[in-house]
């Protein structure tokens, strides 16, 4: 159902249901260009410490050419999401320079055999900064970034990495399934929350967005990275302490402004800006997160796939007729 008020089942709905529904109304409405370039702009020079300078780049989703660092002047190739559930993505070459504009980035349509080997994906996920109000809509958000991000995955060689943008619900769900889904096949090396609005300033587009990065495991290696799975108190100032996901209860400083309760719902933590743009805040969580990822040896080099290890012996009670016992080592 679409915000209409022509609609005798919008007009029935209830008050919550409406007021998501005009959210995602304002989100399609309000461009966010400025602050995805923003992000861009930050973005790649760490993405270049990691190493990933060369090879084959997708993307996907709303402004995703701009976070691609696409010059702003360019030809538009990536309005919606929508795009990809018509199985619609962009690829290229990895662009050659640092900081955006890349000039010479040239975006096309995907061809099959790119899609399981990139060495990089950029997503930028459907009204991951819009409010979700009810409870049925807060695990649907949730389920749906999971099974974007899960598909993301597929389209990465091992050791390749994920950028993506997600609503706040899939690190803070009560559910930890769909984290727990992704940590099957994926290290999360950092995390930052974006502030409220930081993306759009309108009504009901102030819920904090998560910029991610996850690089698919390669086979036989344990986990690694930030945990992220499960929720932990973290101090608040002038209010009890609250829960939020491990990956900021350990690292405060990832939150890009101050972590505060939501006004609007008691039980979630926000970000309030601390005044002008949150690029440089960004810029110095993902240096930080960039000098760890690369100490712990997650960055672009691919790491020799391990083989299992095989199961200890089990011990098993001696039978008398094969002889007697032998002697412990």
């Amino acid at each position: 159902m679409e915000f209409d008020e022509s609609n005798i089942e919008f007009v029935q709905a209830g008050p919550e249901m409406v007021l998501e529904l005009l959210a995602e109304k304002n989100h399609h409405d309000t461009s966010a260009a400025v602050a995805h370039q923003n992000i861009a702009a930050q973005l790649w020079p760490h993405l270049r410490a990691l190493e990933y300078a060369t090879g084959q780049l997708l993307a996907v989703g709303e402004d995703v050419d701009l976070l691609a660092g696409a010059s702003p002047d360019s030809p538009r190739l990536a309005d919606s999401i929508d795009d990809y559930e018509e199985g619609e993505l962009l690829a290229a070459h990895m662009p050659h320079t640092d900081q955006p504009p890349h000039h010479g980035l040239r975006l096309r349509s995907a061809r099959n055999h790119e899609v399981g080997a990139a060495d990089l994906v950029l997503a930028n996920l459907p009204l991951a900064d819009t409010r979700a109000l009810t409870r049925s809509t807060k695990t649907d958000m949730a389920m749906m970034h999971h099974g974007v991000i899960r598909d993301a995955l597929t389209w990465l060689r091992p050791g390749g990495l994920l950028v993506t943008t997600a609503h706040r619900q899939l690190l803070e769900g009560t559910d930890a399934q769909p984290r727990r889904s992704i940590a099957k096949h994926a290290d999360l090396i950092a995390a930052v929350r974006l502030p409220a609005s930081a993306l759009r300033r309108a009504l009901l587009l102030d819920s904090p967005v998560d910029l991610l990065m996850l690089r698919r495991r390669e086979p036989g290696h344990p986990p690694a990275g930030l945990n992220f799975i499960e929720r932990s108190p973290v101090h608040i100032h002038d209010a009890p302490d609250m829960l939020i996901n491990d990956c900021y209860a350990i690292a405060p400083w990832a939150a890009a402004g101050n972590i505060v309760p939501d006004p609007i719902d008691p039980d979630m933590t926000t970000v309030a800006p601390m005044g002008g743009d949150f690029g440089r805040t960004l810029s110095e969580a993902l240096a930080t997160h960039t000098d760890i990822a690369i100490d712990d040896g997650l960055y672009a080099k691919q790491r020799p796939a391990r083989r299992a290890r095989p199961a200890p012996p089990q011990n098993t009670p001696h039978n008398p007729s094969t002889g007697p016992e032998p002697h412990a080592l």
